[in-house]
């Protein structure tokens, strides 16, 4: 199987199935998707630093900095079409030897521009967190792997190589657990006991929103097929409640309301050929405010 100019070519696909075409399908799409993801470690005095926080002052930096790279990367206003910024920064997992700490992945083109956001983060550390701009370092960067450990190499990889944290990824029994708010909406409203098919629909319109033009074709058949296979996967309802924050707007300058649902679902024989999508949708979050660490989905056994 192959893709050339956005179209699965596969001189055998009547000799196989579903369960080996979606799969490999999914993955050779992903592989369009670089992503550059760090853990960097932080020093911040008495401030407690947040991902908004540390968000607002490394982007005010890329703005003074090189406000053309800003555009392209932060300020989705400014961009023709549909897009979406290339990060995210979220608060990185507990680590008794590498805390605090916060994660800041690159994904698609922002990654070419990554020399200069480095660099803003150098100037961001400068311009100081909160009301009194307490100066901030940051000590250390790593790089993850794959599989959501420290790499030893640049840690630029593609999305076709994220890892299933569980031995047998389609049919081992797990939980999609959503601890940080998942804000997924229907018809204007929140959806506030998701589903598995409004997880494959989300996880597909993000992949989306990072392939070039001409995969899109490609990927819409794939993700219609991905959405049918969803419907027939046994999933247990949704176990969860609403969870809303309150996060202070610099640009906008007042407090907004983040309305949103925290909970998990159980797919008792496991997530069978959508696995690849799901574990793509790991590392990008779905839903709204996945540059802040939203809709962030861990794996977990059943």
């Amino acid at each position: 199987m192959r893709i050339k100019n956005g179209d699965v070519e596969n001189d055998d696909v009547e000799d196989r199935d579903h369960a080996t075409l979606i799969p490999d399908a999914c993955r050779l799409v992903l592989a369009q998707i670089p992503i550059l993801p760090r853990r960097m470690l932080l020093q911040t005095e008495s401030i407690m630093a947040t991902a908004p926080m540390l968000r607002g002052v490394w982007g005010a930096a890329l703005h003074h900095l090189d406000l053309n790279v800003y555009h392209t990367v932060f300020d989705v206003a400014n961009q023709k079409g549909p897009a979406i910024p290339g990060y995210i920064i979220r608060p990185a997992p507990e680590d008794p030897t590498f805390a605090p700490a916060v994660d800041w992945f690159l994904i698609g083109d922002a990654i070419r521009h990554d020399r200069t956001l480095v660099r803003a983060w150098d100037i961001a550390c400068g311009m100081g967190l909160g009301r009194d701009r307490h100066p901030f370092l940051i000590p250390e960067t790593v790089t993850l792997s794959a599989d959501g450990r420290h790499g030893t190499t640049d840690g630029c990889w593609r999305l076709d190589r994220a890892r299933w944290p569980l031995p047998d990824a389609a049919r081992s029994p797990c939980r999609l657990v959503f601890s940080a708010p998942l804000r997924l909406r229907r018809r204007g409203k929140l959806i506030e006991r998701p589903t598995l098919s409004d997880i494959v629909v989300a996880s597909g319109r993000r992949v989306g929103a990072f392939l070039p033009r001409h995969y899109q074709g490609v990927w819409e058949i794939l993700s219609s097929q991905m959405l049918e296979i969803s419907r027939t996967i046994p999933c247990a309802e949704w176990k969860g409640a609403r969870l809303d924050l309150i996060r202070y707007s610099g640009r906008q300058h007042q407090e907004l309301d983040i309305h949103g649902v925290s909970g998990s679902l159980l797919l008792p024989e496991g997530p069978s050929i959508l696995w690849p999508l799901l574990a793509a949708a790991n590392w990008l979050h779905i839903g709204k405010g996945t540059i802040m660490g939203l809709g962030q989905m861990h794996v977990h056994s059943a």
